[in-house]
């Protein structure tokens, strides 16, 4: 359907959410809002303008190791366009309890691959550590090109959502993708007030831990660099 409505219609109206996309697949709903997209029990197919993400990625992407201490890191080959889907944040799923103890180790190598599924309670925790993809290698930047969504599509436990990732801006070939570790979105409705998409790879889980941390140095370079992670 071109719009879903609030009384029904396609999958984010049964939802009573905003349909997420424009024709051309871009985002265009503000973040902290889900993303509910079609799934197997529709009738549309494949090129069904709500089914983006479950695509996978559509761009050429490569790693590379940074020259500037920061590790391996991920860059397009291609131009993005903004408010695109880039990649999705994939990984083992986990309990909470089990991501805290899986720090613990993480905290002792120095690295954590950790991201929290709180967008309505903290039950659960994507480890990438592992298992994953591309989207393992992302460095931090306090000035980000990219943004987090929480997307439901076979699923409608919105205690495990799915991460994606999209373009804040328009990214030419050859530039590195970043996303803020320590992102948090301002609510723009009551069902979004709890959503915290925070992110920490060094010392720390995402979503934040019980436990006290050390203030992490951040190296992403932007001039409005906070500094330090957390």
């Amino acid at each position: 359907l071109a719009e879903a409505t609030l009384a029904g219609g396609c999958c984010p109206g049964a939802s009573r959410n905003r349909f997420a996309y424009n024709e051309a697949g871009q985002v265009r709903i503000r973040a902290g809002l889900p993303i509910y997209e079609c799934n197997s029990r529709c009738r549309c197919g494949a090129e069904c303008p709500n089914r983006v993400v479950q695509r996978g990625i559509r761009y050429d992407l490569c790693i590379f190791r940074t020259g500037d201490g920061r590790g391996w890191g991920v860059r397009t080959l291609e131009h993005i366009r903004k408010n695109s889907f880039v990649m999705e944040y994939v990984g083992e799923i986990i309990t909470s309890e089990e991501a805290e103890r899986r720090g613990q180790v993480y905290d002792r190598q120095g690295a954590t691959y950790l991201f929290d599924l709180d967008y309505v309670e903290d039950v659960y925790t994507v480890d990438a550590a592992h298992y994953g993809n591309i989207s393992h290698f992302v460095n931090h930047s306090c000035d980000p090109n990219l943004q987090v969504y929480n997307v439901f599509i076979e699923n409608l436990d919105q205690r495990l959502p799915r991460i994606a990732l999209f373009a804040t801006r328009p990214i030419r070939a050859g530039e590195e993708l970043t996303f803020d570790y320590n992102m948090h979105v301002d609510p723009v409705d009551a069902e979004s007030t709890r959503m915290d998409s925070n992110f920490g790879l060094v010392g720390g889980s995402l979503g934040g831990s019980p436990r006290a941390r050390g203030r992490i140095e951040c190296k992403c370079g932007a001039a409005s660099c906070r500094k330090f992670l957390f």
